[in-house]
């Protein structure tokens, strides 16, 4: 390699790397490096510089996108593959060959080769080995950039020994063919590329499941408990947890009466997120068998330092009885609730504060509280009122004035205490929730 040859090499796996860095998108990763082999401009106003290759393809295997799993071992078989991205140099090859379209490379062709055998492949023309035709009649343009193409390299996309892909790059009769020079250089931009891909995948996969965690965990939706409606909202701390140690529940049960949970188990992440988990199931098990909710937190007290890395919880409960119009709550050192009364006026109830959870032989207090119909009754995590610059007393009173002034709507009451008192990015986790009596 000259040292021409040497420093455009430098340049185009260097711009790449600026582009991918820090995406957590496999498709953006992947448009990333086609828009640098085409040498496209990176931002509005820059100048496009040479391009390494006339047109790009990126394919990664079926199973990653579907199953989240590892490609199976090499061997000779048919690929199933995901187109991500494509682009070509002067046109527009998107409507031939769609990003996010399903392919299959038949065992034989260069493509399967590349994946199943790991390793890069030449060949000069596209119609004996491309394993797919145009699915619409391709633009003159496009049909004259196809047929101008005489070298083709394909190289895959390894992160360590899994093959998650290929990377198709392909010259015309103007830019002239891959050197051993290029072959080098697209082997390091593969390389870079399946490093992205595997972290963007990986974030992805993590994302999914923390959203799934999130919504399985979520409490029943509005109207799905008579007598009561019910309005909540959960922030993680941070910019990239998804879910963390707070959580909340409804719980019908007989007889017009529901339970009310709400809790905060110690740290943040998915250590915070797996007590709280198990808190909370266990939480409902014991509403469900009757228990009251000093009964309901003095087992949680037991059952707490057996959950693993998590030391503590707060927590408080509540049963409501829609029929006597009551509700009896208890506390395990957690804020104190908030009662909002039909004709006006916000009281913070005045309850036995209680151990956290966790400490062991800790004694708990029911205290029954007149819920008359229109009663708004809040609870919520130490996260919405306690900040670095803020100490309880005074997150109380914010919390007392932005529930003063709150929309008459449960939804947009809820939505503004968030709005009001949190300023992302939140330090702690955050959740509240708003259960109105009546209907």
């Amino acid at each position: 390699m000259n040292a021409e040859s040497e420093v455009a090499g430098l340049r185009l796996l260097t711009a790449a790397g600026a582009r991918m860095a820090g995406v957590l998108d496999m498709e953006r990763v992947a448009r990333h490096l086609v828009a640098a082999a085409l040498g496209e401009a990176a931002e509005a106003g820059e100048a496009a510089g040479g391009g390494f290759a006339d047109t790009v393809g990126v394919y990664v295997v079926e199973q990653l996108i579907v199953g989240d799993e590892l490609p199976r071992p090499p061997g000779v078989r048919a690929v199933e593959a995901r187109r991500i991205a494509v682009g070509a140099a002067g046109t527009d090859l998107e409507p031939l060959f769609p990003s996010g379209e399903t392919v299959v490379f038949a065992a034989g062709t260069a493509y399967a080769a590349c994946v199943t055998g790991g390793t890069p492949q030449r060949f000069a023309e596209l119609d004996r080995h491309f394993a797919l035709e145009p699915r619409v009649p391709p633009p003159r343009q496009a049909r004259e950039r196809l047929a101008d193409l005489s070298d083709f390299l394909l190289v895959p996309l390894r992160d360590g020994e899994a093959v998650l892909g290929l990377v198709a790059f392909a010259r015309g009769s103007a830019s002239g063919p891959f050197s051993d020079a290029d072959a080098a250089v697209a082997a390091d931009l593969a390389a870079l590329t399946a490093g992205c891909l595997e972290g963007a995948r990986r974030y992805q996969r993590e994302h999914a499941a923390a959203r799934a965690l999130q919504s399985g965990l979520l409490p029943l939706p509005p109207g799905a408990v008579p007598g009561v409606r019910v309005a909540h909202r959960s922030v993680p701390a941070g910019r990239a947890n998804l879910v963390g140690g707070d959580w909340c529940d409804i719980i019908p049960l007989p007889a017009g009466r529901v339970a009310l949970v709400i809790g905060d188990a110690m740290g943040h992440g998915s250590a915070a997120a797996a007590a709280m988990v198990q808190l909370r199931a266990a939480a409902r098990t014991l509403a469900m068998l009757g228990k009251d909710p000093a009964q309901i937190l003095t087992w949680l007290d037991r059952i707490t330092p057996g959950i693993g890395p998590v030391q503590f919880a707060t927590c408080a409960c509540a049963v409501l009885d829609t029929a006597a119009r009551t509700a009896e709550i208890c506390r395990a050192g957690h804020p104190p609730p908030v009662l909002l009364r039909p004709g006006g006026g916000c009281d913070v109830l005045d309850l036995p504060p209680g151990l956290p959870l966790g400490l062991d032989g800790a004694e708990y207090e029911n205290t029954r509280v007149p819920m008359p119909d229109g009663s708004t009754l809040v609870l919520y995590t130490d996260g919405l009122i306690e900040t670095r610059d803020r100490d309880l007393e005074a997150g109380i009173a914010a919390l007392r004035g932005a529930l003063a002034g709150a929309a008459a709507g449960l939804e947009d009451a809820c939505a503004g205490v968030v709005e009001k008192l949190i300023v992302p990015p939140n330090h702690d986790d955050v959740t509240v929730m708003l259960v109105r009596t009546g209907t």
